[in-house]
């Protein structure tokens, strides 16, 4: 087990075993996760007018944790049907206005089955499962009898946090795991802190409880700490020992800064590829993401359909009357949020001619434009005979100069930042502290940071991280604006096909 501190005044001690008590009970409690204690549970036909209360033993502990349910007072010799409660997330988005819009996150109940289990002959039983890595709290789990619920038990999702390494030069990924984060207020996110600097957020919307990501190791050679507390509205919770949730916990660990090696190079650390949605229906944006065609003989194919501004790719067309003249157009949004909003708008490619085949085959070079879903038209006066998806990806442009003065200034240039919500700014730290955030979409894509060297001689880090830009809506403005350390398995743009990377830059500070 790796070295942490958990704080639980006492008073919460006492509560605790209550609040775990009503779960097996049925009554209301503000803490449980959506779905803990419902009428019915998934796949269930209906609830048997008495429930058995059965016993879990141990009654808490994190996902992964052996328990044993024992009871008595069921049918003799009966198959029943082990089911564990919990709730599935979601992000809920909008589109308007040409832009994606994030509102809310959403959640649904569902049940993971446990196994099944056969009662003696005197209606006892006794049987042992794995408690589901899942959101904090109390989860309900039902014994059903020929898909109706006869009995019900209880088990307490505890929290847990772990980073690996623990010692390395600067620059180190820190590899972290923290489980039982919840889906109610308070819970559903917990906030990152090194050497009591406040780095971002995490949260584990749509990954039921569990999230995993890196950090890099900062500072000085000598002893640092990570400090991962309980959240009000996405930052950290000090004094959460007297809130309404305190046995929430916080956890602090150390980590020892071995060697200052230099500046590592620079680096985009991606999403992982199994989060983002591929599905080529989804709407992702207003320009859509599967190909359209006026007539259903044109078919058009942009390989590779993502890159960054710069890079070059083919576009293969067929179907077309022979010897049709097409004009290329490239489908981007011109504006701001600020003063005069915005609009879509074509910007020419180029032009080509189909073969005596119906054929087209031409190369495109992606525009040094705002990231994120473009489309690229083919035009035949005024007539659209097809239209094709592209990404736009992030790309870093410089960082100027990299060996500096304290005092002195320097210049953080990336490029691909979109328009939408999801997409168009950055939250940058400063050897891990979060100091603000840049949007690109009145730049066209275009984000450059001038910044100021702090510090000792020797590397320094800066890191930009995806956030989610608070629109204006204001409904909900606690996650806007901040790093969102998660982005990699939990961000709000993957589900709608959007790859945004970290950012991971340094610098050397020269006496």
């Amino acid at each position: 087990m790796l070295p942490r501190l958990i704080r639980f005044p006492a008073a919460v001690l006492l509560l605790v075993p209550v609040l775990l008590l009503s779960a097996c009970t049925g009554s209301g409690d503000d803490t449980k996760p959506a779905g803990a204690v419902t009428a019915s549970v998934a796949g269930s036909q209906g609830t048997a007018t008495e429930l058995v209360l059965l016993k879990t033993s141990p009654e808490r502990g994190p996902g992964g944790t052996n328990f044993t349910v024992t009871g008595e007072g069921l049918q003799p010799s009966t198959s029943i049907e082990f089911v564990w409660l919990t709730a599935g997330g979601s992000y809920k988005t909008e589109l308007v206005n040409n832009e994606v819009q994030y509102v809310d996150r959403e959640w649904a109940d569902q049940s993971i089955p446990l196994g099944p289990v056969t009662s003696d002959a005197q209606g006892k039983l006794s049987a042992d499962f794995t408690a589901p890595d899942d959101f904090f709290g109390a989860h309900d789990i039902y014994a059903l009898v020929d898909g109706k619920q006869a009995a019900k038990a209880g088990f307490w999702i505890e929290r847990t946090f772990e980073i690996s390494p623990h010692q390395g030069p600067v620059g180190t990924p820190i590899k972290v795991r923290v489980t039982g984060l919840g889906n109610r207020a308070y819970t559903s996110t917990g906030a990152i802190r090194y050497d009591n600097n406040y780095m971002g957020f995490v949260s584990a919307t749509t990954t039921r409880g569990t999230a995993e990501f890196e950090i890099r190791a900062a500072g000085p050679v000598g002893d640092h700490v990570v400090m991962f507390d309980g959240a009000s509205h996405a930052v950290p919770y000090l004094n959460i020992e007297q809130s309404p949730v305190a046995y929430i916990g916080s956890f602090r660990v150390p980590f020892r800064v071995t060697a200052d090696n230099g500046a590592p190079a620079n680096a985009l650390e991606w999403p992982d590829a199994a989060r983002v949605n591929t599905d080529p229906t989804l709407a992702r944006t207003t320009l859509g993401v599967a190909p359209v065609a006026a007539d259903d003989a044109v078919q058009a194919v942009l390989s590779p359909g993502t890159g960054p501004i710069n890079s070059t790719h083919t576009l293969e067309v067929s179907g077309l009357p022979a010897g049709t003249k097409v004009d290329l157009k490239w489908v981007n949004v011109s504006g701001n949020r600020v003063i005069g909003g915005w609009d879509l708008t074509e910007e020419e490619l180029g032009k080509a001619t189909a073969s005596a085949a119906g054929t087209v085959s031409t190369r495109i070079t992606a525009p040094d434009t705002l990231g994120g879903w473009h489309a690229i038209r083919l035009v035949s006066g005024d007539k659209l005979l097809a239209e094709v998806p592209y990404f736009v990806e992030r790309s870093i442009a410089s960082v100027t100069p990299q060996r500096v003065k304290a005092g002195e200034t320097f210049t953080v240039t990336v490029k691909g930042i979109g328009w939408t919500q999801l997409d168009n700014g950055v939250a940058i730290m400063y050897d891990n502290s979060y100091i603000g955030m840049a949007c690109g979409f009145a730049s066209n894509g275009d984000v450059t940071v001038l910044m100021t060297a702090t510090g000792e001689p020797g590397t320094h880090l800066i890191d930009l991280y995806p956030m989610i830009y608070d629109g204006g809506q204001g409904k909900y403005p606690w996650q806007y604006n901040l790093p969102m350390l998660t982005f990699a398995t939990d961000h709000p743009s993957l589900g709608l096909g959007y790859r945004i990377p970290a950012m991971h830059l340094a610098i050397e500070v020269v006496p």
